[in-house]
């Protein structure tokens, strides 16, 4: 398989980003950990595993997810049977002289620890049980934890010095056996993913087992992580007034910010099928070749794209995802939950707009979605959020721009119109409010029960 065979899918352009950062880790040794760092649903576990999948055909990659694991006691046996369980030959554990050397040097290491739990994981792992990895006396001795070993050790590396270089050669050997076997080059690279959704300690601690026991001329390891959520976490373990920022500072030589501001490929993947009632937004931004005069540029806030065909449903997917501040996962999940609403509701020209405005406020802020249902409050729920915790978006007509904030005013107005506000509204509308007054006009119950159906599409996950 091809590198670019690898990458289907990659609808954020990460590809560049991969290759980049192996040339960047090959060229500079002393870069042993490389923090990946982009909020949480932004799409780091698939760039990991793609990258992982792509860097595998040259050299030794082991993938360690750190969550599935955070149940331990001790994330160092969690990492060590994940490194046996992804580089073992087919030949059973152990079978090897590297195998069996990382055998013996984890029994020296933890000779006095071997609680159930950690029996549970090597064997889950690798298949091995422990009293057959630590000794037999070492499944008697309940009372002391693998994790108080490995504490002690870090306290005490000077009076452990051998049995550390023993443990971090004994690994090196395992990794350079595995790329013999294989015909692949040094250094390997271990990704782990997940640390951000782990428990604070455990995060704090695998992070630590890496800094003491793996600084490896021949190893790099890839950690994924939000350092933001990170960082709340130590803070949750040291204090809210703990320089947290600072202290990761010291497990990560370098930090890469991955790029999540073209959402646009994204977004139009997600299909809708149903019938819509269009706004006729331009959707490059250009309004000029209308004809009109002194017509007001794009901005920075306008969403619009230069590719064409795009559909409108998914400029409006953007826009709501940049003025609501979420990230990728979340508006895909969003996107489905829409998807739901209009298979839900009577057949009619679905306002992609107000439900896509719905399902995300719903979630965003409870209180402006509430104030929703209310028409002598919904205006200035809009404006308090637009104003406080939105980000500017905008999207072009041909009149010109308008905010996100508006277009949801005006839909408010005409879902809570009677009879002559409407013929009123109808009279004197002009542009996309025309359009959006026809459509309403023929829809104004169905509309009003889009909030019900949102109650419902919103359990969706």
């Amino acid at each position: 398989m091809d590198s670019n065979d690898i990458w289907v899918g990659d609808l954020m352009d990460r590809q560049p980003s991969a290759k980049f950062l192996t040339s960047y880790l090959l060229a500079n040794p002393h870069i042993k950990v490389l923090n990946v760092n982009s909020p949480w649903g932004a799409g780091k576990s698939f760039f990991l595993n793609k990258w992982k999948e792509d860097l595998g055909r040259e050299h030794v990659c082991i993938f360690f997810n750190a969550w599935e694991t955070d149940y331990t006691a001790e994330p160092l046996i969690a990492l060590v049977a994940c490194i046996e369980q992804q580089t073992v030959n087919e030949l059973s554990l152990g079978s090897t002289g590297a195998g069996k050397n990382v055998i013996k040097v984890a029994s020296a290491l933890m000779k006095k620890a071997a609680p159930l739990i950690a029996k549970g994981l090597v064997k889950k792992f690798s298949g091995v049980e422990i009293d057959e990895l630590l000794g037999k006396e070492a499944g008697d001795q309940a009372g002391e934890t693998a994790k108080s070993v490995v504490e002690d050790l870090i306290k005490e590396q000077s009076k452990t010095a051998t049995h550390v270089e023993e443990f971090k050669q004994a690994i090196l050997d395992k990794l350079s056996q595995a790329a013999e076997d294989n015909g692949l080059h040094k250094p390997a690279f271990i990704f782990i993913d997940e640390l951000d959704r782990c428990r604070p300690t455990y995060a704090i601690e695998l992070l630590e087992r890496v800094k003491h026991f793996f600084e490896l001329d021949d190893c790099r390891f890839i950690v994924a992580s939000d350092s933001t959520q990170l960082a709340h976490s130590v803070r949750a373990v040291y204090g809210e007034k703990f320089y947290s920022e600072r202290y990761l500072s010291r497990f990560f030589d370098a930090e890469f910010r991955l790029d999540n501001s073209n959402m646009f490929a994204v977004a139009k993947q997600a299909e809708f099928v149903h019938s819509l009632s269009s706004l006729h937004m331009c959707i490059n931004g250009n309004f000029e070749a209308y004809g009109r005069e002194n017509s007001v540029a794009p901005n920075s806030s306008t969403v619009c794209t230069d590719e064409t065909g795009y559909p409108e449903h998914a400029l409006i997917l953007v826009g709501m995802a940049k003025y609501f501040r979420v990230e990728l996962r979340e508006m895909l999940r969003y996107a489905q939950q829409i998807n739901s609403m209009a298979s839900a509701l009577p057949k009619h020209n679905f306002h992609y707009f107000w439900a896509a405005f719905l399902i995300f406020a719903k979630t965003a802020d409870e209180d402006l979605y509430q104030s929703l249902g209310h028409e002598n409050k919904v205006d200035a729920a809009i404006d308090s959020y637009d104003l406080n915790k939105a980000a500017p978006v905008n999207f072009t007509f041909s009149g010109g721009l308008e905010t996100i904030a508006n277009i949801a005013k005006f839909y408010s107005r005409l879902i809570y119109s009677s009879r002559e506000q409407m013929r009123h509204h109808s009279n004197n509308s002009k542009g996309w409010r025309e359009l959006v007054v026809t459509e309403v006009q023929n829809s104004q119950k169905i509309l009003r029960d889009y909030r019900k159906v949102v109650e419902l599409a919103h359990r969706l996950s």
